[in-house]
């Protein structure tokens, strides 16, 4: 049986470049579309990936690209010529609906394709992966003096928002994302032409909290699917793989949607996407919850989803918020055990805080779920949370000690908060208690301690009075 597999770039370097949501998103659905537009000509081939027995998936209006960089299907005579003429006319069409010319289009995407017969039995994905990776190692991208596809995204991309939503969208700023759980100001009526001033409208300011100068960016990607794809061996099993990744990539865009966020991509086992960091009485990390719990019901104990997620003030640079997130997940979710959560947040001042948090420890998991929900504040609880903060700093090396013992942490809390005015956060200090017992039962002190305060602090961020 002989393949053809094909590979499109520079996706990251293109997004790295974006200075705002519309930017960002309009650089990932480029590649998308040009994908959608190439593969639509084969749809009769049989696709290893990606899953396109559900036709709909070619439709405009779908919002977002599900298109990734690469794609493999069996061959026939004469198709990789065919292919060639159809990536041509594909890049100038879409020269003749943009202002982007055919020779920079040409030049700027890298597309590289390649043929092979393999022997019956042969896993196309793994055998022909070697050949595409080794083909980017090769990306050259050409020298312009100004780049017009930057020039496009930055001013005007309406030929791919009406592709991808049916009409021009004016895609939401960072403001309006941070800023979706507020019912009482309309807030994208009063963004001026300069965005960030938004902040200072007296009309908002008293709805305003210290996390709605804040967004997410958020990586996300599959954990152990080179050993899923190990196990797969004929059609059947491909054409599965490939739709629970399809299916996974839809819902996934339907969670963030209704979560108030906006999906950049969604293709193969990748995520991205922008998102407020509260959003009605869930956090970021309830979105991150709902997501793997769909990841993990398609793909079973085969494979784990780990996230990079990013918190940053408004005024970050994007393309700054955007490579912090992508280390998270590549140097801090996906090492040692990978299925983690590995969050930072960076303040105004710069400061940051970050945690990697095990998602396959079950009951350090869902304590660290159920103490980081606390978003319903309370007068006093500012003060309170940094009071709280500063003992454990104080008191780091005892607590190293005790950790692992639960009762001994409940008497170091009753001893040091047993003012009638700390009876009101009994609760908290129990799921505190809880929490910190599970860092410290299996983690090393330093590791659990470091969780265990940027957690605390997320609770501060999120609750407090200050930002």
């Amino acid at each position: 049986m002989t393949y053809i597999a094909l590979t499109i770039g520079p996706i990251y370097k293109t997004l790295s470049n974006a200075k705002k949501t519309r930017e960002l998103w309009g650089g990932s659905y480029l590649f998308s579309y040009v994908m959608r537009e190439i593969i639509a000509t084969f749809k009769e081939r049989e696709f290893i990936v990606p899953y396109i027995k559900d036709k709909t998936i070619f439709d405009s209006g779908r919002e977002v690209g599900l298109f990734h960089d690469r794609f493999i299907f069996e061959s026939k005579d004469g198709d990789k010529e065919t292919l060639e003429k159809v990536v041509n006319s594909v890049l100038q069409n879409l020269a003749d609906n943009t202002k982007l010319n055919l020779e920079f289009l040409t030049s700027y995407l890298q597309i590289y394709i390649v043929e092979k017969e393999l022997e019956n039995g042969k896993n196309p994905i793994l055998e022909l992966t070697p050949y595409l990776d080794t083909a980017e190692l090769f990306y050259t991208v050409g020298q312009h003096k100004e780049n017009p596809l930057s020039n496009m995204l930055t001013g005007n991309n309406s030929f791919l928002t009406k592709d991808a939503f049916g009409a021009s969208k004016s895609f939401p700023s960072l403001p309006e994302i941070a800023m979706h759980d507020i019912d009482a100001v309309n807030v994208k009526s009063l963004l001026k032409d300069d965005e960030l001033e938004v902040y200072d409208n007296s009309e908002l300011k008293p709805h305003l909290k210290p996390y709605h100068k804040y967004y997410a960016i958020v990586h996300a990607d599959g954990d152990s699917m080179g050993k899923v794809v190990e196990k797969l061996k004929g059609k059947d099993d491909f054409q599965n793989f490939s739709k629970k990744l399809f299916e996974y990539c839809t819902t996934s865009h339907k969670l963030i949607s209704n979560f108030g966020g906006e999906t950049i991509f969604a293709g193969g086992d990748d995520l991205l996407f922008f998102a407020p960091v509260v959003s009605g009485d869930k956090t970021i990390f309830d979105l991150c919850e709902e997501i793997s719990k769909d990841f993990d019901e398609s793909f079973k104990d085969e494979a784990t989803l780990s996230f990079g997620v990013s918190m940053q003030y408004y005024k970050f640079p994007l393309y700054e918020a955007l490579e912090k997130s992508r280390n998270l997940l590549f140097d801090d979710a996906k090492t040692g055990a990978k299925n983690n959560i590995a969050f930072s947040v960076t303040k105004h001042s710069g400061q940051t805080f970050k945690a990697i948090i095990h998602k396959g420890d079950k009951e350090l998991y869902e304590n660290f779920k159920l103490f980081s929900s606390n978003i319903k504040g309370g007068e006093g609880l500012d003060n309170f949370l940094g009071s709280l903060h500063h003992k454990l700093d104080t008191h780091k090396i005892v607590l190293s000690r005790i950790g692992k013992d639960k009762e001994r942490l409940k008497a170091f809390f009753d001893n040091y908060f047993n003012n009638d005015e700390h009876k009101q956060y009994e609760e908290i200090f129990t799921q505190m208690i809880d929490f910190m017992y599970e860092a410290y039962s299996n983690n090393e002190p330093k590791e659990a301690l470091e969780t265990v305060y940027a957690t605390l602090r997320f609770v501060k961020f999120i609750q407090g009075a200050k930002s």
